[in-house]
């Protein structure tokens, strides 16, 4: 009778406990140059931010002027590519028609002003953003270099997930889809 089963084992050997253990030391301070900016984005955004914890942030965001604290930005791109089918040979012919919209999710977490015990307003801002019914602009060092400059995105879907409890902070999930400005000719 088997009562349990046997892990794994660590994918390199330990010879001396005492060397898994590292120590970490994370400086409260921004790196030497915090005015350092992208380079090839539309906005030059900064790289580096204090967060509200006042710890440095790498890559901060801002939606249309409303601080996304801690952000965690995907970017996911698609192709619309039409395949065909050619009878007698192996395969298909792929035409890529276009570029599709850019989906990008942004998870950030809101935290409390010392003193406050909720994320109340911030909160409300981000919900006022999400009734818009316009494109937005999207600002953050890696965003500018797959959008235009502004007006940007669309925010298609808005999650406040269940915290469990936690009085001072606030996950905020968005999900949006780049918006790219187009100006038709009539001839």
């Amino acid at each position: 009778m088997i009562l349990g089963t046997i892990g794994l084992p660590f994918p390199m050997p330990i010879t001396d406990k005492t060397s898994v253990i590292v120590n970490h030391d994370f400086p409260n301070t921004l790196p030497s140059n915090p005015d350092k900016y992208s380079l090839k984005g539309s906005f030059q955004s900064p790289l580096y931010k204090m967060s509200a914890l006042g710890v440095p942030m790498f890559l901060p965001a801002t939606l249309d002027g409303v601080e996304l604290e801690n952000p965690i930005i995907t970017i996911t791109g698609r192709k619309k590519i039409v395949e065909t089918e050619m009878t007698g040979f192996d395969g298909s012919v792929k035409e890529i028609i276009n570029l599709q919209d850019y989906a990008i999710k942004i998870n950030c977490t809101l935290v409390a002003e010392p003193g406050s015990i909720w994320v109340e307003q911030p909160i409300i801002e981000l919900k006022e953003l999400y009734k818009k019914n316009k494109a937005l602009t999207l600002r953050c060092a890696l965003t500018d270099l797959f959008l235009q400059p502004k007006n940007n995105v669309v925010i298609t879907g808005f999650n406040l997930p269940d915290m469990q409890g936690i009085e001072n902070a606030q996950v905020v999930e968005l999900d949006m889809l780049s918006d790219k400005y187009f100006e038709l000719e009539i001839k």
